[in-house]
């Protein structure tokens, strides 16, 4: 399997954007900067639409490939602002100072042109010192909806989350490959290096709460998260047909499906086989493509099954590992999304899924996963 920098990953970032994101674009892009800093209050006033609407049409595609992320990054926080920031939509129908942008600056990047968790999380950061290092204490949302810490908080702490477990991704790599070609005790060692990044990722997920409060986030962050059901969403000058995506998901992380795929853990299940497969579209074709790539290679756990005790204690270590993320976030779910809605019943996640029964048997299959 190629090195991590085949697909556009730094080793010690994992799937977090590869070099810090410019803070602002090219001034002839300064209307969507000036809107994006009155984005709250527009929200707020009922006039977000029309600040919208009177944009000029800009044409993002001339952008450097940093730049254009940056660009995607705010123009899927006005698709959600526009969706959502006023009354009701069906078809919901954005106009061509969004739509065609958007659209075409979408289908060049082999994106889906709504909020995902790469646009919220992977490339939506900034450093508060430009010289301090990357992580938490030093980070901030580089664009926001509304703004305040519950929503920043979120943000971030999943991108701590990302951050903690990016040094999975080179030990996949070297695990796909040591089960291809390499001995016993280096898979071991690769595995024992995932289920470390693994239990890192666990303990960043524990941050959630210190500054996002679950009732904040289920009342004021979720409700833009959400996808664009039938009939869809028109992009008015993109030229393409309606739109009918779901909304933003971890799902859509590549380092939990990468852990999975490395590791031999199969979701066949009627709830989590389909979705998830389906929310790789809405990954950066690289890190897809990462996922695919270890997906088709990986042949960790036939080697285990054929293995040392010591290679199948390594493996079902990594596997405990994962187990142990997916209850913790099934717990997690229950505190932010369950409690705090009206009837306190379990719903439609902002994927699309009926998010219980999914997280459920996330981890019911990766508990089978372990070899007898």
């Amino acid at each position: 399997m190629p090195p991590p920098g085949a697909y556009g990953l730094d080793p010690g970032r994992g799937f977090v954007a590869a070099s810090d994101p410019p803070r602002r674009l090219p001034e002839a892009f300064e209307p969507w900067e000036a809107l994006h800093e009155d984005l709250p209050g527009l929200i707020m006033a009922g006039r977000v639409r029309a600040a919208i609407a009177a944009l000029p049409v800009l044409d993002p595609l001339p952008l450097a490939e940093p730049e254009r992320e940056r660009a995607l990054v705010l123009l899927t926080l006005f698709a959600a602002a526009f969706a959502w920031g006023g009354p009701p939509m069906a078809p919901i129908r954005f106009p061509p100072p969004l739509g065609r942008p958007l659209g075409r600056l979408a289908a060049a990047m082999g994106r889906v042109p709504i909020l995902t968790h790469a646009t919220t999380v992977l490339s939506n950061w900034r450093r508060l010192d430009p010289a301090g290092p990357l992580a938490l204490g030093n980070l901030d949302l580089a664009a926001r909806i509304l703004g305040g810490v519950d929503e920043r908080w979120f943000f971030l702490a999943t991108l701590g989350v990302e951050l903690a477990g990016a040094p999975a991704v080179p030990a996949v790599v070297a695990a796909v490959n040591a089960s291809r070609h390499g001995s016993d005790e280096e898979l071991a060692t690769q595995l024992g290096a995932i289920a470390s990044a693994l239990g890192a990722a666990r303990a960043a997920l524990s941050r959630m709460e210190e500054w996002c409060d679950p009732y904040v986030f289920y009342h004021r962050v979720r409700p833009w998260l959400a996808g664009w059901p039938e009939p869809g969403a028109i992009l008015e000058g993109s030229g393409l047909p309606p739109q009918v995506l779901a909304g933003g998901s971890a799902a859509q992380s590549a380092l939990l499906q990468a852990a999975d795929a490395a590791l031999g853990i199969a979701h066949p299940g009627p709830e989590t086989g389909g979705f998830l497969g389906a929310m790789r579209r809405y990954m950066p074709p690289p890190h897809r493509a990462f996922v695919e790539d270890t997906e088709r290679l990986s042949r960790v756990r036939a080697r285990a099954a054929a293995g040392s005790p010591a290679l199948r204690e390594a493996r079902g270590a990594a596997v405990a590992a994962m187990e142990a993320i997916r209850r913790d976030h099934l717990a997690l779910v229950g505190r932010y999304i369950v409690r705090p809605s009206r009837l306190g019943e379990a719903e439609r996640g902002t994927g699309g899924t009926e998010f219980l029964r999914f997280l459920r048997e996330a981890r019911e299959e990766t508990a089978a996963a372990h070899l007898a």
